[in-house]
């Protein structure tokens, strides 16, 4: 596999890993407003906002990880009755499908991150920062999957195989 693929699997990695310690301040920063809202009758003003900051960048960062590793929810009726040749074509026209959402998504994001730097635009929460921050951690997401999903088109092998366990409900 080339250096690059490598280098980008080694960053989505570890900002995954970053994504799920945003997770662990999402239920730090709840934890800490039931403390003081119920037992000190001092509700924080900095907790919903940190909420909701840590929830883009654990979403964010956690979503190129999932087209890595195929971890996605999907539906594959259809996909596991088809003959192998037919459903790896398959997978690699819905690749190629989710990576043009994903572009056109990054696209209008990077647009609007444009206009957020210059303009200086910053949130409407209690702590306020500036709007550009989160569009660039949407602006990541969006297109790091994108490039996920065009490397499961043209170079399948190039990521790691998804277990095909079959899970009951």
């Amino acid at each position: 596999m080339p250096a690059i693929l490598r280098l980008q699997d080694l960053i989505t990695r570890w900002l995954y890993i970053l994504g799920g310690i945003a997770l662990c301040g999402i239920v730090a920063s709840y934890l800490i407003e039931v403390v003081m809202r119920y037992i000190f009758n001092a509700p924080t003003l900095w907790s919903p906002s940190a909420v909701a900051y840590l929830l883009c960048v654990s979403s964010m960062l956690g979503m190129p990880e999932l087209a890595r590793t195929r971890g996605h929810i999907a539906i594959t009726m259809l996909e596991e009755r088809m003959p192998p040749a037919a459903s790896a074509r398959h997978r690699r026209r819905v690749s190629v499908l989710t990576a043009a959402i994903c572009l056109c998504a990054a696209w209008m994001i990077g647009t609007e991150m444009m206009r957020q730097a210059q303009s200086g635009t910053t949130t409407a929460f209690g702590v306020r920062i500036p709007k550009v921050w989160l569009t660039g951690l949407i602006f990541y997401g969006f297109m790091n999957t994108a490039l996920y999903y065009l490397r499961a088109a043209l170079w399948p092998d190039s990521l790691p195989q998804p277990d095909h366990t079959v899970q009951e409900i």
